[in-house]
């Protein structure tokens, strides 16, 4: 009966022994944990703070963010190439915030031994301050060029196409290096390389459609790209063949294998590198004219000169008002004399008309078409009979195109009161022109004379100067480089009017000063003598007096 009584009460005393052993541990475990600010076995981004002050604490990890990003260059590896991505200055870190809100969950001193058997490795992040400047550097790191899969290639043969189907592969994309670089900051883990994650590719459904879009189209010149400064563009060859058939053996055919789809191959008639051989190398034409006149005219015809300076690809056309732009002060020109109505008139931007002249004849002579021109109303003096051009903003302009394979430059200057144009471009041919101009007829002007009640009578005044009338032709004669007429055609047909001479008379009666008389002088009655002394004889000389 005592020995029951004994077990019993041993049975109870077993557990309570055990649990003063544990609370006993629990009691040691409590005191390792510390009185400090963290828990003895406390790390924050892998530094040990246990036995730190919240202060030290912030100040440690602080320096160690600075010595860890003050150079900071994210290594990520693709396989076995390895990329390094700049993020200097553009990462941040707030140490106190993160120590603070670790401590603010420590617990009390009973709590502590709980919180001393649990996880205490803390980590602070590393906040990018700019998600651009990030996807900058990473564009700039080239990892985004990282691919393994092979695209389809082709190649041009005589009468067909080498095809050489691709394979699939892996590549970066900006997603998965971007989650992979923010985890590493989160974690405070980019000390070291980074294994980046890949994506797999496949070869395209499409592919041999997007081939057949880039590759089948007609024959191409090189030519200038005129929204580029005029870049050479290379010339493309033509191709044309069965996408069906194509695609039919595109799919029977293995990754890597080639096969061949047979073409028609057309060769441009001017390759990138004639182009770039042979581009502006010769003139063409060029004229030049002499330039008279005040000096607002001699820079009227400058300035209009110089703005025709230009490139015409093939087939397009020039347009002289559309080239110099409304003449306006603003612009440069000044007011000189110009014909209108049949008058001769101060006009903002007169004689430019000898620039559009000037750069007529340089066209002629370069064999290039002529799409537009006008005669003056009247012959002028700076380019023979017949080949002149009169342009007015919002009337007559002068238009011509490149009918040429090769594209032509315009080039004017102005130099010693002349002003010379020549046209630029490739002589394949080694053909050559001549202008002639002939007069057909003359109309002479007659004199009008009216009767100027201002002017004096008998005087004469010149209020209109006359103008010969005339009609004229012109003819291009095109010879080959040995001296033989190739062609010859009537160029252009100019009527001139004749204006005749205005002269003012003078009615006005001239008003005579009457002559006033002379008075006479009074008569002299008296008679005197004059002695020999007193009157000498204008042939005797005065006489030496004798000294002795």
């Amino acid at each position: 009966m005592k020995y029951k009584k004994w077990l019993k009460n041993k049975k109870v005393m077993i557990p309570a022994g055990m649990i003063c052993v544990l609370l006993t541990i629990y009691l040691i475990l409590c005191i390792m944990a510390g009185t400090g600010d963290f828990v003895s076995n406390t790390t924050i981004n892998g530094i040990k703070v246990g036995q730190l002050t919240q202060s030290k604490a912030i100040e440690t990890l602080n320096q160690q963010f600075e010595d860890d990003t003050e150079k900071l260059l994210i290594k990520m590896k693709a396989k076995d190439q390895t990329y390094t991505i700049d993020f200097t200055g553009n990462v941040s870190f707030d140490a106190k915030k993160g120590v603070e809100k670790i401590i603010k969950n420590k617990g009390n001193f009973l709590t502590r031994g709980y919180d001393y058997l649990m996880n205490h490795d803390f980590v602070i992040p590393v906040t990018i301050q700019s998600e651009n400047q990030m996807k900058e550097a990473i564009q700039k790191s080239q990892i985004l060029n990282y691919d393994t899969a092979q695209k389809t290639t082709y190649e041009l043969g005589k009468q067909k196409i080498i095809f050489k189907k691709g394979h699939n592969g892996e590549r970066t994309t900006e997603k998965l290096v971007i989650q992979q670089i923010q985890q590493a900051f989160k974690d405070y883990d980019f000390q070291k390389e980074i294994q980046c994650h890949l994506e797999q590719t496949h070869l395209e459904d499409n592919e041999m459609q997007s081939i057949y879009k880039e590759l089948a189209t007609e024959a191409k010149n090189a030519t200038l790209d005129k929204n580029n400064d005029y870049a050479i563009v290379d010339a493309k060859v033509g191709v044309a063949y069965d996408l069906e058939k194509a695609q039919e053996v595109f799919l029977k055919t293995k990754e890597g294998e080639t096969f061949e789809v047979s073409a028609k191959i057309t060769q441009p008639d001017i390759s990138t590198e004639d182009l770039k051989e042979n581009l502006f190398k010769d003139v063409l034409g060029s004229y030049s004219t002499y330039v008279s006149g005040s000096s607002v005219r001699k820079n009227n015809v400058r300035l209009a000169g110089i703005k025709c300076n230009s490139i015409l690809l093939p087939g397009e056309e020039f347009s002289f008002n559309k080239q110099v732009g409304q003449r306006t002060t603003a612009r440069g020109f000044g007011a000189a004399g110009a014909y209108r109505d049949g008058e001769t008139v101060n006009e903002v931007g007169g004689g430019i008309c000898q620039s559009s002249s000037t750069l007529y004849n340089a066209v002629l002579l370069s064999n290039l078409e002529v799409t537009l021109r006008s005669n003056h109303s009247y012959v002028s003096s700076y380019v023979p009979i017949g080949r002149d051009a009169t342009v007015s903003w919002g009337g007559p302009d002068f238009k011509f195109k490149n009918n040429r394979d090769y594209p032509i430059k315009i080039e004017m200057s102005y130099s010693g009161s002349r002003l010379y144009c020549k046209i630029l471009g490739t002589d394949v041919d080694g053909t050559y022109v001549k202008i002639t101009s002939q007069k057909l007829s003359s109309t002479p002007f007659q004199t009008q004379y009216i009767d100027d009640p201002t002017l004096e009578l008998g005087k004469e005044k010149v209020q209109t100067s006359g103008y010969t009338g005339a009609k004229a032709q012109s003819y291009r004669y095109v010879y080959d480089k040995n001296g033989n007429l190739i062609s010859s055609k009537k160029e252009a047909y100019s009527v001139y009017k004749k204006r005749d001479k205005v002269v003012k008379r003078g009615t006005k009666p001239v008003e005579v000063t009457p002559i006033q008389p002379v008075p006479e002088a009074p008569a002299d009655n008296s008679t005197q003598e004059s002695s020999p002394q007193t009157q000498p004889s204008t042939n005797q000389q005065p006489q030496t007096p004798i000294v002795q």
